[in-house]
């Protein structure tokens, strides 16, 4: 079966140079396109867009999947007049179409899927042979199998300049369109006709037909009646239909499918009337409805008996008319889901003051016009003179002398309230009310009682608002927005431009969408604003509420970025984003009846700094020049010194290039490295040339331009992998520019002397799958054989480095660079001089003078937002990551710019236990330095991203104000000290609360140059550590995963008497590096309370002294854990201490996750632990929970507890505050606990787009794939049964993936490592199940499993436990064991 639709987007996808597609060829194979596709959105206007990309000599197409935007043509269809362009639509009511009728030359119809096909290749041949616009119209037909040509053949038959009537001056519109059906009939051996005849040769009645009449066809044969099918609507056949309407017709009925009529006779009846004119046959007009086939022939009986008994020219129809049951044109219109963002914006703010007068359901009632600009306008100007109408009733009824009345007075009172206060959302409704219960009640005698009841809808005011889609801003007369913004109506529009930034250039530049914000400014009284809910929701909540308190025309203009609607949110804001930062869309607001000066307020952060740059030059030029006249005659006197500077440094470079060519041929090493490791090895053999006498240079790949390397002698390249074979950051423009003079076959590098040689770093079992083998090493190799490709001359052969060899790409390296030194001839060189050590993080801690490094002077460098990259590792130790926007990274550097870089600032909580007060601090900082939201993390403090340079100072020093700091937050120092949040047991939260800041206290690293560097106060060198203390039966820190672990146990009463002691717990690991791997804590034993902090000591210092320093991968205390062995670390732990640990006490752990609710401690005190997905608190839609908690902590005494499942406990709420408490997490939606169990036992860590180290997205994207999941949970009835499901975006494993149950560990962008087994509540490591899983893979693997779960889990048996008695996974019992049998077990293994 073949459909009308598939056969003609064929056709223009071979026929056309570009394509303008309304969403006819989704689902379209992309190599069945030729053409280049530019989508647009439904219904939108496609003239702009025909505009820009037509061309006289190409065809271009239009495929439209209604004919809605047909109507929005009218006004482009004169400036495309001359440009071949065949508009193909589908149509189920041809009104719209047929409104063109006298505006397009050609138009098309096609009955069949066979008609249609042929029609396209006419419509294209047509439209290039005269030069014009054509329109094909066709239902969406299916039929039987479609004879075609081939594309080849489609190709030919356009592209041929054989016209047989070629377009001449003399030629006529009819004598066009038979030269092109003769060529067509030519190519595809079918006759084309512009009408069909079907039916016996003699008829009485002959129906003339445009539309689906296929079940005419076959009613036909017992009716002795013609069916007359046109094919041809402009030019009309007039002669065709005089030479085949039979002589023996005395009646014509003319049968349209037309359900909207306008007027009562349809431009083709009196084409038809007046072609007949001299005949004498009866013409009947008709609609050609919808029939089934097996009651056509009853139709056709009744249609035929009517036309029979009808003595005047009255209006049949054939079935059923489809309008008079507003099952079409009624029809709800479809509102893209993405759209949502901003209505549920509006309800938020307003509830039910919000009146949306173009709202969608309208049209169930009044048709498609309701959800027009103009009739919107109509409607708000009709509320306004009811609600008018109303004021006047209300001041008669106030005037009135109501002579006995007892509510008198009180009336009067109301009345008049509502006069004062008329335009004021509260107290109108509210007066309102009062007004309307007091008439109702007691209503006096009086004409205006019954017309103020009739109007009571319209005593509150309410919030008015057209929502127009994007297509309404491209023509601002045709679409009704003058009349709106020039009204002086109280009328708010918001206007939704979804053209995303990376399709920004299949916009029509000239018209602009915005254009309509810069009009309403010019117009001077209306309110303006731009706005991105994806950029700046806080900016977005501003304009809106102020639009709706401005008296008049309000123009909102909301980007919401999206080409279908199955664009995901992640894509939505990362378009954004890009957007904003490039400045192409503006955030700014426009209040006119602010004072003078101030109406106009850019809030686009990156076009704000860029003015401010500029216009602190300028200022800064001009101060000196009016406070020193003189200033102007030495800058100008300056150039000529200026010139004899840059003349001595000229010389001076061309004595250094002469001494350059005494010494051995040059060498030029480009290296491409994300991660450093191609870098350090690119620079190491810079040093390694230099001291064999070669004039050796180092720079990234993209920092050298072609032109620069056909000057190059001997060129050596070293690159790494990222993602699936993908070029790392720095040389993709080398690879874009490469393959790109490859694919049009230059030799740019041919007759010069460039020779090259190659080094690839790569993992071979990094994607281990057969078919992904072609991943390994890929940017090497392809880089060696497009350098050759381009006429450059290989000097060694390629070389290969592999991490999983012996020295990890070492190993390939020392094969590869004696081949290069002797390429170069000086293998015979003799090194005496020792090479210099790799510069590590220990040579950097030494050299920093403890850890202040140029920390100083890199704050004052406004020249660029980054600091040293050695300043860079030391801020780790002061609670500061230096990270940049990826989202955007791409963009700023194609633009020259370079990345956006911020900062990441965590603080030090101890225990996880804030005041309201460091709350509040903590929500300022947010919104006032960083991007306006902050983390819950994993490690139970705060965390900040967003932090540009110039703000780090002020925000330390606010986060210290706060009674808080970040000292020792990161970096190879002991980490926060995590503690139970115990919601319950408050009395024993103390204690370990205590022991825990204690701790943390007691093993922070001792420097002043934090004080000295961030707080203006006037040493050391450690390994990270990371400490938990866990109360059984709870494991909500997973104590297990850290360094050091204390366990709480408790006598009878459960008072704290000491703590079992773990070490050697981690869960950072390298992908694919086996010498590497995550570990469970060994227990060691128990020691009391009070001699818990020795014992860290202790332990942190056995560390230092037997720890592998000289290799960071291998460095963690779990590593020198298993080289030592258990027993021999616990000796020399005791050995420090001076005593033995005691055996360790019996404990029970039973979860690892945080009990949600409600709860009541030992000491009264009301604990509520709400969730906080993934710790990101942030507001949106419908979902304040940063402005509901900040209110919250305006009025709580107790405290809050972060837990180390990044949610919060609102803790010690006191009897008497309960009500308000509950009161104001209602409010804000923060009580909503009706999540799936497994929705709240997720976690996932920060990753994209600030995580300098995430290779895929985390925290982002694990909410979507939950969604999915907890939908089969559902379908197998464990909505309700708590599966641990976390991820992160790389494997150092912040989010603590490596002991839940089903983890996901980010590899490259939508690609994750799947693992599965760990324990329930923390207790055993899981294992690889799949080394590379995308997420129909993970929804394919998941389904069946979980299904399985559902029907033969024992009681009380956890997930992580069921897969491994099901034999899907074996079970991990230590560190050293996490890669044995990874892969699956049995029939669930795979290649691995």
């Amino acid at each position: 079966m073949s459909s009308s639709t598939s056969q003609v987007v064929q056709v223009a996808a071979w026929a056309s140079k570009a394509v303008v597609d309304e969403g006819c060829l989704q689902g379209t194979d992309d190599d069945a396109i030729q053409a280049r596709v530019i989508r647009i959105s439904k219904s939108a206007d496609p003239g702009p867009t025909l505009r820009q990309h037509a061309e006289p000599s190409f065809l271009t197409s239009l495929t439209l999947s209604s004919t809605d935007a047909l109507i929005h043509l009218l006004p482009s269809i004169p400036s495309l007049a001359g440009l071949p362009i065949v508009i193909h639509a589908t149509y189920t009511d041809l009104a719209d179409a047929l409104s063109l009728r006298s505006a397009v030359p050609y138009i098309i119809h096609s009955s069949n899927a066979q008609q249609a096909y042929d029609h396209a290749l006419l419509a294209s041949r047509l439209a290039l042979s005269a030069k014009t616009l054509v329109l094909h119209l066709f239902s969406h037909h299916t039929g039987p199998k479609v004879h075609h040509v081939t594309d080849a053949q489609v190709k030919s038959f356009i592209g041929s300049s054989d016209y047989s009537a070629a377009h001449t001056n003399g030629a006529t519109a009819a004598s066009e369109y038979e030269a092109a059906a003769r060529s067509t009939a030519k190519l595809t051996g079918r006759h084309l006709q512009p009408a069909s005849y079907n039916g016996p040769a003699q008829p009485t009645v002959v129906l003339v037909t445009l539309g689906d009449a296929s079940t005419i066809h076959g009613a036909l044969g017992s009716h002795h009646s013609g069916l007359l099918d046109l094919s041809l609507i402009r030019p009309f056949p007039t002669s065709y239909i005089l030479q085949h309407l039979p002589t023996t017709a005395t009646k014509v009925i003319v049968l349209e499918q037309v359900y909207k009529r306008a007027v009562k006779w349809s431009p083709l009846f009196l084409e038809v009337t007046s072609a007949l004119a001299q005949l004498p046959v009866k013409v009947i007009s008709g609609t050609l409805g919808h029939v089934q086939s097996h009651h056509a022939s009853e139709e056709l009986s009744q249609l035929l008996h009517a036309a029979e008994t009808t003595h005047s020219r009255q209006h049949l129809t054939f079935g059923h008319n489809p309008a008079t049951a507003s099952d079409i044109h009624h029809a709800t219109v479809h509102v893209p889901q993405h759209e949502s963002s901003y209505t549920k914006l509006l309800h938020h703010l307003f509830g039910n003051r919000l009146d949306v007068v173009n709202d969608p359901s309208l049209v169930k009632t009044l048709g498609e016009v309701a959800t027009r600009p103009e009739y919107a306008l109509g409607r708000i100007r009709a509320l306004d003179d009811e609600r008018s109408e109303l004021e006047k009733n209300v001041r008669e009824l106030l005037e009135a002398e109501l002579h006995g009345y007892a509510s008198q007075k009180e009336l009067h009172e109301g009345l008049a309230k509502w006069l004062t206060n008329k335009n004021d959302e509260h107290i109108s409704r509210s007066a309102g009310d009062h007004i309307v219960r007091i008439l109702e009640t007691s209503p006096p005698e009086h004409p205006a009682v019954l017309h103020v009841l009739a109007s009571r809808k319209h005593f509150p005011v309410m919030s008015r608002w057209i929502i127009g889609s994007d297509s309404w801003s491209y023509d601002l007369g045709a679409s009704g927005l003058h009349h709106l913004i020039a009204s002086s109506a109280n009328v708010n529009i918001l206007l939704l431009d979804n053209v995303p930034y990376t399709a920004r250039d299949a916009a029509d530049p000239s018209k602009r969408k915005k254009d309509a914000g810069l009009y309403a400014m010019n117009h001077g009284d209306a309110y303006v604003a731009s706005i991105a809910v994806y950029s700046s929701y806080s900016q977005s909540l501003h304009a809106l509420m102020e639009a709706d308190k401005h008296r008049g025309a309000s123009v909102v203009l909301a980007y919401l970025p999206y080409q279908s609607e199955e664009d995901s949110a992640l894509t939505v804001l990362k378009e954004t984003k890009l957007a904003v930062d490039a400045g192409y869309w503006p955030l700014y607001r426009w209040n006119p009846v602010n004072p003078d000066g101030s109406q106009f307020q850019l809030e686009s952060d990156a076009l704000k700094a860029d003015l401010q740059e500029f216009l602190d030059r300028q200022n800064h030029l001009s101060q000196l020049v009016r406070s020193q006249p003189d200033i102007a005659k030495e800058l100008v006197s300056s150039l000529g010194t200026q010139v004899q500077e840059a003349r001595r440094e000229k010389a001076k470079q061309t004595y250094e290039n002469l001494l350059s060519a005494m010494e051995g041929p040059p060498l030029l090493v480009l290296y491409a490295s994300d991660g450093g490791n191609a870098e350090k090895i690119a620079k190491r053999l810079i040093g390694r040339a230099k001291v064999r006498g070669l004039a050796a240079r180092a720079l990234t790949m993209d920092s050298t331009s072609l032109e620069e390397l056909k000057l190059e002698e001997h060129v050596a390249f070293v690159t790494s992998t990222a993602g699936q074979g993908e070029p790392p950051q720095n040389g993709r423009d080398t690879f874009r520019a490469f393959t790109a003079l490859v694919a049009k076959g230059e030799k740019p590098f041919e007759g010069t002397p460039v020779k090259f040689a190659v080094f690839g770093m790569g993992d071979s079992h990094y994607w281990p799958r057969p078919e992904d083998a072609g991943y390994y090493n890929k940017p090497g190799k392809d880089l060696d054989a497009r350098l050759e490709a381009l006429g450059a001359e290989r000097m060694v052969p390629l070389g290969l480095g592999d991490d999983q060899d012996p020295d990890g790409p070492q190993t390939g390296y020392k094969l590869w660079e004696p081949l290069l030194w002797k390429a170069l001839g000086v293998d015979g060189i003799e090194v005496l001089e020792a090479e210099p050590e790799p510069i590590t993080n220990e040579h950097i801690k030494i050299a920093s003078n403890f850890l202040r490094g140029t920390i100083v002077e890199g704050l004052k460098d406004t020249s660029t937002g980054a600091l040293a990259p050695s300043d860079g590792q030391l801020t780790k130790f002061h609670g500061i990551y230096q990270q940049d926007d990826r989202d955007i990274r791409d963009e700023r550097q194609d633009a020259g710019l370079e990345p956006a870089y911020s900062f990441m600032i965590r603080c030090r909580l101890p225990g996880g236990v804030c005041t309201p007060q460091q709350w509040l601090a903590i929500d300022r900082i947010a919104d006032e330095r960083g991007n306006g939201t902050f983390k819950l993390t994993t490690r139970q403090t705060f965390q900040f991203h967003g932090i540009i340079k110039k703000h780090l100072k002020p925000s330390i020093q606010a986060i210290n104000k706060g009674l808080m700091d970040t000292i020792a937050a990161c970096g190879d120092v002991n980490r926060t000290v995590l503690c139970s949040a115990l919601p319950t047991l408050t009395h024993l939260h103390t204690e370990v609360a205590a022991f825990a800041k204690r701790l943390s206290e007691h093993l922070l690293p001792r420097m002043t140059a934090y004080h000295e560097i961030w707080l203006d106060k006037k040493m050391v060198a450690g390994d990270a550590f990371k400490i938990a203390v866990a109360v059984p039966p709870t494991n909500d820190v997973d104590v297990f995963t850290n360094d050091v672990g204390f366990i709480a146990i408790t006598d009878k009463h459960e008072k704290l008497v000491g703590f079992n002691v773990t070490a050697g717990g981690g869960m950072g690991v390298t992908h694919s590096n086996k010498k590497t791997y995550p570990r469970t804590a060994d227990i060691l034993g128990f020691c009391p309370a009070d001699q818990g902090h020795k014992v860290a000591e202790a332990i942190m210092l056995t560390q230092r002294d037997n720890g592998n320093r000289a290799d960071r991968k291998n460095a963690r205390l779990k590593y020198t854990i298993d080289r030592m062995g258990v027993e021999a670390f616990k000796a020399e732990v005791e050995r420090r201490l001076g005593w033995p640990l005691e055996p360790a006490r019996p404990f029970t752990f039973t979860s690892n996750i945080d009990t949600f609710g409600w709860t009541k401690g030992h000491d009264g005190f009301h604990n509520f632990t709400m969730f906080i997905e993934n710790g990101r608190v942030e507001d949106e839609p419908g979902k304040e929970f940063k402005t509901g908690l900040r209110e919250i902590a305006q009025h709580h005494t107790g405290k809050f507890r972060l837990t180390a499942n990044q949610h919060l406990i609102l803790a010690d709420v006191t009897e008497a505050q309960l009500p308000l408490m509950k009161e104001l997490l209602a409010k804000h939606k923060l009580d909503n606990l009706a999540f799936s169990a497994l929705r709240l036992s997720s976690s996932a860590c920060v990753a994209f787009p600030t995580c300098g180290l995430a290779m895929a997205e985390s925290e982002r994207y694990l909410p979507v794939l939950v969604g999915k999941v907890e939908k089969i949970c559902e379908e197998n009835g464990l909505r309700h049964d708590s599966i641990v499901m976390r991820m992160t975006g790389c494997p150092n494993g912040c989010a603590r993936p490596w002991v839940a149950e089903v983890a996901f560990v980010g590899k490259a962008p939508g690609s994750y490592l799947m693992l599965l087994g760990g324990g329930y509540y923390g207790q055993r490591l899981n294992k690889i199940y799949r080394e590379n899983v995308t997420e129909p893979e993970i929804l394919a693997i998941l389904a069946p499993m979980i299904k399985r779960y559902a029907l033969e889990r024992h009681d009380g048996e956890r997930f992580g436990d069921f897969v491994i008695r099901a034999g899907y996974i074996s079970a991990t019992k230590s560190g050293k064991e996490f890669y044995d049998r990874m892969g699956g077990e049995g029939v669930h293994r795979s290649a691995a």
